[in-house]
């Protein structure tokens, strides 16, 4: 079976690197024309069913996807992104400009501890382990669209690689990409496509 990963379209957030977190944020016109693209790409796919985070900017792109499909549709709140408590609509240069000074500064651990009512890297690569193996047992050998977001795909990818989630930011997840897994009868899963945005050329003939 194939497991399709797909990052919503663009935001305005998106944009200006803000850290968007839970806050619901609308798709910018440049994230609707990609979600029309990925539309024109699905619609050659057999998928069996979409999964979708219930934030807007995932939701309103697994939308327009499915228009042009004859498959259900599940709306998961465990599908978004992390959950960055008071950092939401700060970027990252705003959150960390009062500490870079400091000789004992690390990137990593600072996202570990310091934001407030949010969750940890950990915790996050958890929720979204745990909600993708439900997932793909509620569907032997068929295949399936997950639309979500950037964070998601990334900490999931490590999870399959094996890697640090301190390497998370080395795995480029473009908006409107598609990512795509492959999982035997055994449940071992191989990545088979990363980052994949040939769609999203207008010279992109389905």
């Amino acid at each position: 079976m194939k497991c399709y990963l797909v990052r919503h379209g663009q935001t305005a957030w998106n944009e200006t690197h803000r850290f968007q977190g839970w806050l619901d944020i609308e798709l910018d016109t440049i994230g609707m024309l990609q979600a029309q693209m990925l539309t024109n790409y699905f619609k050659q796919q057999r998928i069996c069913h979409i999964y979708a985070s219930d934030l807007s900017r995932a939701l309103k792109t697994a939308q327009l996807i499915q228009q042009k499909m004859e498959c259900p549709m599940s709306i998961s709140k465990d599908l978004r992104e992390m959950n960055v408590g008071n950092w939401a609509g700060q970027t990252w240069d705003e959150i960390t400009s009062e500490f870079r000074d400091d000789e004992k500064f690390d990137e990593d651990r600072f996202f570990e501890l310091a934001k407030s009512g949010g969750e940890s890297l950990s915790e996050f690569q958890e929720r979204i382990v745990v909600t993708f193996k439900k997932i793909i047992s509620k569907h032997p050998n068929q295949d399936l669209l997950l639309v979500t977001h950037g964070g998601v795909i990334r900490v999931l990818l490590c999870y399959i690689l094996g890697c640090n989630l301190s390497q998370r930011n080395a795995l480029k997840i473009d908006n409107g990409s598609i990512s795509v897994l492959e999982i035997n009868d055994s449940n071992e899963i191989k990545i088979i496509e990363q980052n994949m945005i040939k769609h999203l050329s207008s010279t992109y003939q389905p």
